[in-house]
């Protein structure tokens, strides 16, 4: 019984805990490519493009285009100088489908910060990166 019980509680932590599928915002017409990366799937799997974008007043955006990923618990999505996490910026506590930007903050240094990660925050579990070249 109480190993059912556990079963139970585990199985809806990880139904609750999904990512809803949600809109980003829209992109704009007016950006400007900088750099770009494709998703490699790490624990689970992730595909799709990332570019890194200006409009024309300097705002920086990550552009999601044909992303993909699976469901997950806390994923975040960060931008690191590496695979590892390092030195990160969390620049969005939801992770759409499809196509969609985010906004980059004008703090975050995207010369060193060139890794896209899609991180569950609450097991340390990276789903999926992409480097921006």
């Amino acid at each position: 019984m109480k190993r059912k019980l556990i079963l139970l509680l585990f199985s809806f932590s990880i139904l609750a805990c999904n990512r809803d599928e949600v809109e980003g915002d829209p992109i704009p017409a007016d950006l400007t490519t900088l750099l770009q990366g494709s998703f490699e799937s790490a624990a689970h799997p992730t595909s799709g493009t990332v570019k890194l974008a200006k409009d024309g007043a300097g705002k920086k955006y990550l552009v999601f285009e044909n992303f993909k990923s699976d469901p997950g618990p806390d994923l975040r999505i960060w931008l690191a100088e590496d695979k590892s996490a390092t030195n990160y910026s969390e620049l969005s506590t939801t992770v759409p489908s499809g196509n969609f930007k985010i906004d980059v903050p004008p703090g975050a240094d995207t010369s060193t910060r060139t890794y896209v990660l899609i991180w569950c925050k609450a097991f340390t579990v990276l789903f999926g990166s992409a480097q921006l070249k």
